[in-house]
């Protein structure tokens, strides 16, 4: 399905989920699409700053659509200042029957030790199973640029972080496909308490 990949090697299935609450259609328009507000949402829930997401668009050099996503992240590890700058170039690719979807991220970490020599890739397929459940399969792994001394201690390390954080991922893109799917909900409570009688005083009528 796709005619070029931006992710250079796949080293560790990191999560597979055999039944995702949506389809590969609806994952991509309710997740991923330009009108979905998941990715900034997630990014501000974990604490990111200055979150800045651009809108797909067609590449001459890869199937499907690219955009690029640049924020300030916060850094665990007692090496890194407390937030680093990211910037992730997503790729995404929906088959015409839209039943299969693979969503690519290549992210580069600006403000951690070595961060110029390596990239962390990652590959989200999604296939559709039914009317309303898919199978979610995430490989991921540190794409080395340039040898260094600490290759080895940085690739085991991202794979630990990228199993942590997708399983944040999934967790949170579940709950914002219940928002979504039920949008009336919130509505609904806050129409019925403003649904009581008003008082004799502001009701419109001959003074």
């Amino acid at each position: 399905m796709i005619l070029q990949s931006i992710v250079k090697l796949i080293f560790n299935l990191v999560s597979s989920q055999g039944a995702f609450p949506c389809t590969a259609d609806q994952f991509f328009n309710n997740l991923i699409n330009d009108d979905s507000t998941y990715t900034t949402e997630y990014r501000t829930a974990r604490q990111d700053k200055d979150i800045n997401l651009g809108q797909w668009h067609l590449a001459d050099e890869y199937d499907g659509q690219v955009r690029e996503l640049k924020c300030r992240s916060m850094c665990h590890s007692p090496m890194c200042p407390p937030y680093s700058a990211i910037t992730e170039w997503q790729h995404a690719v929906l088959s015409a029957n839209k039943t299969d979807l693979v969503f690519e991220t290549v992210q580069q970490v600006h403000d951690v030790p070595f961060g110029s020599y390596f990239e962390i890739h990652c590959r989200w397929s999604v296939k559709t199973i039914d009317s309303s459940s898919c199978s979610v399969d995430i490989s991921a792994g540190a794409h080395f640029k340039k040898w260094c001394i600490m290759q080895s201690k940085i690739k085991s390390g991202a794979v630990d972080e990228l199993k942590k954080e997708v399983g944040e991922m999934l967790g949170f893109a579940e709950s914002y496909m219940l928002k979504v799917s039920s949008p009336n909900q919130e509505d609904d409570g806050t129409a019925q308490q403003g649904s009581t009688a008003p008082d004799a005083d502001d009701i419109p009528g001959d003074q």
